[in-house]
Protein backbone atom coordinates (compact mmCIF):
# COMPACT_ATOMS: atom_id res chain seq x y z
CA UNK A 1 0.00 0.00 0.00
CA UNK A 2 0.99 3.54 -0.70
CA UNK A 3 3.15 5.65 2.08
CA UNK A 4 0.56 8.18 2.11
CA UNK A 5 -1.71 6.15 4.00
CA UNK A 6 0.75 4.33 5.80
CA UNK A 7 1.39 8.16 7.66
CA UNK A 8 -1.69 8.26 9.12
CA UNK A 9 0.96 6.12 12.11
CA UNK A 10 3.59 8.31 12.09
CA UNK A 11 2.31 9.04 15.54
CA UNK A 12 0.30 6.60 17.07
CA UNK A 13 -2.86 8.50 19.47
CA UNK A 14 -4.80 5.70 21.29
CA UNK A 15 -3.31 2.10 22.32
CA UNK A 16 -4.95 -0.69 23.60
CA UNK A 17 -1.99 -2.40 25.36
CA UNK A 18 -1.20 -6.45 25.74
CA UNK A 19 -3.06 -8.06 28.74
CA UNK A 20 -6.11 -4.86 28.37
CA UNK A 21 -9.57 -6.43 27.30
CA UNK A 22 -11.81 -3.14 26.50
CA UNK A 23 -15.68 -4.27 26.49
CA UNK A 24 -18.08 -1.65 24.40
CA UNK A 25 -17.77 0.29 21.47
CA UNK A 26 -14.97 2.95 21.04
CA UNK A 27 -14.51 5.77 18.79
CA UNK A 28 -11.52 7.11 18.27
CA UNK A 29 -9.53 10.28 15.84
CA UNK A 30 -6.83 9.67 14.80
CA UNK A 31 -4.30 6.62 14.56
CA UNK A 32 -5.40 3.39 17.03
CA UNK A 33 -3.26 0.72 17.93
CA UNK A 34 -4.66 -2.51 19.18
CA UNK A 35 -2.37 -5.39 20.97
CA UNK A 36 -5.06 -6.69 23.66
CA UNK A 37 -8.57 -7.58 23.27
CA UNK A 38 -11.52 -5.56 21.92
CA UNK A 39 -15.18 -6.51 22.81
CA UNK A 40 -17.22 -3.97 20.58
CA UNK A 41 -16.76 -1.47 17.57
CA UNK A 42 -15.01 0.40 16.65
CA UNK A 43 -15.13 3.37 14.68
CA UNK A 44 -12.17 5.46 13.68
CA UNK A 45 -11.57 8.45 11.06
CA UNK A 46 -8.00 8.13 10.86
CA UNK A 47 -5.63 4.21 10.90
CA UNK A 48 -6.40 0.98 12.73
CA UNK A 49 -3.24 -0.67 13.19
CA UNK A 50 -4.39 -4.66 14.88
CA UNK A 51 -1.08 -6.03 15.98
CA UNK A 52 -0.31 -9.72 15.83
CA UNK A 53 -1.42 -10.68 19.69
CA UNK A 54 -4.99 -8.73 19.14
CA UNK A 55 -8.27 -9.79 19.40
CA UNK A 56 -11.45 -8.18 18.31
CA UNK A 57 -14.82 -9.49 18.12
CA UNK A 58 -16.54 -6.53 16.37
CA UNK A 59 -16.98 -4.14 13.84
CA UNK A 60 -14.38 -1.87 12.34
CA UNK A 61 -15.16 1.41 10.36
CA UNK A 62 -12.00 3.34 9.57
CA UNK A 63 -10.20 5.11 6.91
CA UNK A 64 -6.88 2.86 6.57
CA UNK A 65 -6.57 -0.68 8.74
CA UNK A 66 -3.91 -2.88 8.91
CA UNK A 67 -4.61 -6.34 10.21
CA UNK A 68 -2.11 -8.97 12.02
CA UNK A 69 -4.08 -10.36 14.75
CA UNK A 70 -7.86 -12.25 15.10
CA UNK A 71 -10.62 -9.57 13.62
CA UNK A 72 -13.90 -11.77 14.24
CA UNK A 73 -16.43 -9.40 12.11
CA UNK A 74 -16.71 -6.46 9.36
CA UNK A 75 -14.01 -4.30 8.25
CA UNK A 76 -15.13 -0.86 6.35
CA UNK A 77 -12.39 1.39 5.32
CA UNK A 78 -12.14 4.13 2.62
CA UNK A 79 -8.40 4.32 1.56
CA UNK A 80 -7.57 0.54 2.20
CA UNK A 81 -7.29 -2.69 4.12
CA UNK A 82 -3.69 -4.75 4.67
CA UNK A 83 -3.77 -8.49 5.61
CA UNK A 84 -0.57 -9.16 7.00
CA UNK A 85 0.36 -12.85 7.23
CA UNK A 86 -0.77 -13.72 11.21
CA UNK A 87 -4.16 -11.94 10.32
CA UNK A 88 -7.49 -13.59 10.77
CA UNK A 89 -10.32 -12.35 9.61
CA UNK A 90 -14.02 -13.64 9.78
CA UNK A 91 -16.09 -11.38 8.31
CA UNK A 92 -17.32 -8.84 5.48
CA UNK A 93 -14.76 -6.30 4.48
CA UNK A 94 -15.54 -3.65 2.38
CA UNK A 95 -12.98 -1.56 0.98
CA UNK A 96 -11.39 0.54 -2.07
CA UNK A 97 -7.36 -1.39 -2.18
CA UNK A 98 -7.44 -4.56 -0.28
CA UNK A 99 -3.90 -6.47 0.51
CA UNK A 100 -3.71 -9.93 1.56
CA UNK A 101 -0.43 -11.05 2.51
CA UNK A 102 1.02 -14.95 2.34
CA UNK A 103 -0.18 -16.58 5.47
CA UNK A 104 -3.25 -14.56 6.24
CA UNK A 105 -6.70 -15.78 6.42
CA UNK A 106 -9.81 -14.64 5.45
CA UNK A 107 -13.21 -16.03 5.62
CA UNK A 108 -16.45 -14.50 4.55
CA UNK A 109 -16.75 -11.98 1.33
CA UNK A 110 -14.89 -8.94 0.23
CA UNK A 111 -16.72 -6.21 -1.88
CA UNK A 112 -14.51 -3.52 -3.59
CA UNK A 113 -15.73 -0.06 -4.17
CA UNK A 114 -14.48 3.61 -4.98
CA UNK A 115 -13.53 5.25 -2.01
CA UNK A 116 -17.47 7.30 -2.09
CA UNK A 117 -19.62 3.79 -2.72
CA UNK A 118 -17.58 2.33 0.65
CA UNK A 119 -18.35 5.86 3.14
CA UNK A 120 -21.66 5.99 1.82
CA UNK A 121 -22.57 2.36 2.14
CA UNK A 122 -20.57 2.89 6.04
CA UNK A 123 -23.20 6.06 6.67
CA UNK A 124 -26.45 5.11 5.20
CA UNK A 125 -26.61 1.44 6.09
CA UNK A 126 -25.93 1.22 9.13
CA UNK A 127 -27.50 -2.81 9.03
CA UNK A 128 -24.11 -4.05 7.68
CA UNK A 129 -22.33 -2.64 10.72
CA UNK A 130 -24.31 -5.08 13.37
CA UNK A 131 -22.40 -7.62 14.52
CA UNK A 132 -22.61 -11.51 13.36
Amino acid sequence: MGNKNKKIFDTIETLIGVGTTLTGDICVTGSLRVDGKIVGNIKNSGGVIVGDKAEIKGNISTEYIIVDGIVEGNITSGAGIELLNKAKVIGDIKTTILSINEGAVFHEKSLMFEKEEVENNDTNNNDDTKKK
